[in-house]
């Protein structure tokens, strides 16, 4: 055998990718009955939440890229599909003139409230069984991780 682990649960990116498949199922299961994917509810209220920090003046389709850390091409075939959906809409940018900006509609509005609510009570049940302060070291832990 060529790992330097000797077993399987002393690889941090074993153990990474098992926890991250047990929550990403919890969290399917609490998006199903909204009929939403987890990345379209990821965009979805990403889109809500920086509209709303920006005061409505739409965000581009790079900036929730970059807010998500999305794929470019992923977030444009995802957003393509909530447009479908009636959830987004796209239309002029109010300060670039090659960008689109992109807004929720007022049932993408409503349906990113509900599926937040759904998705952090699906948070809360998965991370109970971590102590409050062992919850806030694995934050700062994953912050670390993400800005490397």
């Amino acid at each position: 055998m060529n790992s330097e682990f000797k077993e399987a649960n002393d690889s941090p990116g074993f153990l990474l990718w098992q926890v991250t498949n047990v929550w990403q199922k919890e969290i399917r299961h609490a998006l199903e009955p909204l009929d939403l994917t987890h990345p379209q509810f990821v965009l979805l209220f990403s889109c809500q939440w920086l509209n709303d920090k920006a005061g409505h003046a739409g965000v581009t389709q790079i900036q929730l890229a970059q807010h998500a850390q999305v794929d470019v091409n992923v977030t444009s075939q995802v957003l393509r599909t909530l447009e479908r959906k009636g959830y987004v809409v796209r239309g002029a940018h109010p300060t670039d003139t090659r960008a689109k900006a992109i807004m929720p509609t007022p049932a993408g509005d409503a349906l990113a409230s509900r599926a937040v609510q759904a998705v952090e009570a699906a948070d809360r049940a998965f991370f109970a069984s971590l102590p409050e302060e062992d919850r806030g070291q694995l934050i700062r832990t994953m912050l670390q991780l993400i800005k490397r």
